[in-house]
């Protein structure tokens, strides 16, 4: 619902007028942090909510002090500078440096530390696999610092501007850092939530297509699926461990009179991960249902080859039985002989199929 509110009010307000309004900045001097963005990276853009200021810059402004409240939205690369400034833990900086793409949470003194991963649907489709995207963030009283890793990925652009935007909105409302906290955290779960719907949707036309033996070679497909929901899966159970950690509080950071987003935020990775297991065990009953299948179909050739043994094995005892070398066997020169082994294997075959269809195997 906060989500909604907040494209709403996105939507209304004039986003020609924000393109091109003059925002505050600050005079940066020698005591800036000082640093050079990834080539064609976009600069750190920096909110100051108590100046209600908009700031696209390569620098921490030196005036920075404790009674401002940031949010900072940035790339991986400028972390180490950011670092540098607010005295964050080396390893959280190594966190980032290092694309490992595993959810985690980590309380420091004054401050939290998270490892998010953005999933989405790979350039080859759902079956091509998930592209994994690391997020961190950095959460006090003071500030929310977003790292976002390069990219050229249309979800994470859109999250940007969603960011933008709302960031913008609530440059006149209370609780404006624990508002875009909780957004952040919205927009992720939100993106998930599509992409197990397009999971199951892929999944329901599978399905339907192993009932109408339309997939008699669909088992590759099916085994793509499986690991694409895994994945999901177990990335979506590391999520929902943080929801406790996050209202556990240990740095004060959440406002009691908005604390009730982040308990919805709690139920909802519960929820996803709850999702991401019915999904998964979709893609299980259709991979048994495929081998049922296959089953099926390889018992009814067999069946298929043991009426056609059933109707050969009496010709064969009946060819085998004139294919011995006896010296004397009468028939041989009976000059009906011929015609009564044909009118015999004739008769056998006749008899075996009405045995075979009286007692319904065929």
């Amino acid at each position: 619902m906060f989500f909604c509110i907040v494209n709403a009010v996105a939507l209304v307000t004039d986003t020609s007028n924000l393109a091109h309004r003059t925002v505050p900045c600050y005079t940066l001097d020698e005591k800036s942090v000082s640093y050079t963005t990834a080539k064609g990276a976009h600069p750190m853009i920096l909110y100051d909510f108590a100046k209600k200021s908009e700031i696209h810059t390569e620098s921490m402004p030196a005036d920075y002090n404790t009674s401002s409240e940031l949010f900072i939205m940035c790339n991986n690369r400028e972390i180490p500078a950011l670092r540098e400034f607010f005295g964050w833990d080396e390893s959280t900086v190594l966190d980032c440096a290092d694309i490992d793409e595993s959810v985690q949470y980590s309380s420091f003194d004054g401050y939290d530390f998270i490892s998010l991963i953005h999933m989405e649907v790979s350039e080859e489709g759902i079956t091509g696999g998930l592209t994994l995207r690391e997020i961190n963030l950095y959460v006090s009283p003071c500030y929310v610092a977003l790292a976002l890793p390069e990219h050229d990925s249309p979800a994470l652009k859109q999250l940007e501007t969603d960011l933008i935007k709302a960031a913008r909105n609530f440059m006149e409302k209370a609780g404006r850092l624990n508002r875009m906290y909780y957004l952040i955290f919205d927009i992720v779960l939100s993106n998930s939530s599509i992409l197990l719907e397009k999971l199951e949707d892929q999944l329901e036309y599978v399905s339907e297509g192993v009932m109408q033996k339309a997939y008699d070679n669909g088992l590759p497909q099916i085994e793509k699926l499986r690991r694409v929901t895994y994945t999901a899966k177990k990335q979506l159970r590391a999520l929902s461990y943080l929801g406790s950690q996050i209202l556990m509080d240990e740095n004060k950071l959440l406002e009691k009179k908005l604390r009730h987003y982040f308990r919805s935020i709690d139920t909802r990775m519960k929820r996803l991960y709850d999702f991401s297991e019915s999904v998964y065990e979709l893609c299980n009953e259709i991979l048994y249902s495929y081998d049922s299948k296959l089953t099926l179909k390889m018992n009814d050739t067999v069946n298929k080859l043991t009426i056609i043994t059933l109707f050969c094995a009496p010709l064969t005892v009946i060819t085998g039985v004139y294919g011995m070398n006896f010296d004397f066997m009468p028939e041989l020169d009976w000059k009906f002989g011929y015609p009564l082994a044909i009118g015999v294997m004739i008769a056998v075959s006749i008899c075996m199929y009405w045995i075979l269809k009286k007692n319904k195997w065929i």
